[in-house]
């Protein structure tokens, strides 16, 4: 069975690598006479595979370790963006048919508000990316509990295997998240003797820098999350979005039969491992969301008998319906019933009973709809 991977923000494991392998230089660099290949045996054992996303409980992170992730290729990926699963203000409804808003007053009927066209206004769903360097589990925070974690769990046996005897104090990580670079502050007394000629080392800190945009890149993410969750037209992937080198790219519909999808952006600025930073977010699959329908023209007939039969292509071109995917989904129309034959009552009512769905060509779990009256008359004498 393929073992799922906890996502995890590829800098996050290069800043904790790196600051392991400045020390270990620094160790040998002062006397020791081993090869340089025992360094890189070293910090090839103690290397995690980049991954992407948040970083969990169980990885010395902040983020609980059942948080819900979407299995993409061989790691789990976190959710930037939640479907709407309560009522938001007392006005935007999650569920149809009054999704995405209130319809009890018809000034506030999908896609009006106060008698306003807000096709670019709305509540779409709900925003999950994490702060980057406010208080709580923001990005910044885990990425110092991370990199704690992470080296106070580092096996330090293989210096004592060479002769080194090492008293360790208290650590403490800083971590300044820049315009373009990310700069980690250690500080670790660490007090390193020799034993075979009793030189001792005191070192205290450590710094590394690296030139990875995580600032800047965060902005762009958070930016299209939220137009993407306002904006019911926002086209999450459109090229018009790439900004400063930056480029963004819709996995569509990584795990049927959910249909949610992967958001990835890459940064030509930022390079790892002599390829471009990758920072990717799930978003989860959405209802689509029908254009109320207003005034539909009467079906006009000679007069009965015989009572004829409406299918559904002349259901279509008198409904003449409109809807939107927030997720950029093909949608398709259907009618509830498909075809109508009449008989004298509808004639005597004068109008028949109709409901319009919309659904995702895809997933027809997924579907918004509304029941209308269509008038029944018959055509005036020549």
């Amino acid at each position: 069975m393929h073992k799922k991977k906890r996502a995890q923000v590829t800098v996050y494991i290069i800043i904790g690598m790196v600051i392991l392998l400045l020390a270990t230089l620094f160790f040998y660099l002062k006397g020791t006479t081993e090869k340089v290949q025992t360094v890189q045996e070293l910090v090839r054992a103690q290397k995690i595979p980049s991954e992407i996303g948040y970083i969990y409980d169980h990885q010395g992170g902040l983020t609980p370790d059942d948080a819900k992730t979407i299995f993409y290729g061989e790691h789990e990926v976190s959710y930037g963006i939640y479907k709407q699963e309560t009522e938001y203000l007392s006005f935007y409804q999650p569920y149809p048919p009054e999704y995405p808003w209130d319809i009890s007053s018809p000034a506030t009927i999908f896609p009006y508000i106060a008698g306003t066209l807000n096709i670019n206004s709305g509540h779409f769903g709900d925003e999950n990316l994490p702060p980057l360097d406010d208080s709580g589990p923001s990005i910044k925070s885990q990425l110092e509990s991370f990199i704690t974690s992470y080296l106070q769990n580092l096996d330090l046996t293989l210096f004592k295997e060479h002769g080194f005897d090492i008293t360790e104090g208290e650590m403490d990580v800083s971590v300044v998240i820049g315009e373009n670079d990310v700069t980690v502050f250690l500080t670790y007394p660490l007090e390193i003797t020799k034993r075979a000629t009793n030189e001792v080392t005191n070192i205290n800190y450590f710094y590394t820098n690296h030139q990875i945009r995580l600032k800047k890149i965060y902005n762009l993410a958070h930016d299209i999350i939220n137009e993407d969750i306002v904006r019911v037209l926002f086209n999450i992937s459109d090229p018009s979005n790439n900004k400063d080198s930056m480029t963004i790219k819709k996995i569509t519909n990584a795990n049927p039969p959910k249909h949610d999808d992967i958001i990835i952006i890459n940064d030509d600025k930022s390079m790892l491992y002599a390829e471009p930073y990758t920072f990717q977010f799930a978003r989860e699959n959405r209802y689509p969301a029908l254009h109320y329908i207003d005034q539909v023209l009467p079906f006009l007939f000679p007069s009965p008998p015989p009572f004829p039969t409406i299918n559904e292509e002349q259901i279509k071109l008198k409904v003449n319906p409109k809807a939107y995917d927030p997720d950029e989904d093909e949608l398709l129309f259907s009618y509830s019933p498909s075809t109508y034959q009449l008989e004298q009552f509808d004639f005597d009512n004068e109008y028949i009973d109709l409901t319009v769905y919309v659904k995702e060509k895809d997933n027809e779990d997924y579907q918004d709809w509304q029941d209308i009256d269509v008038g029944i008359g018959q055509q005036a004498p020549p």
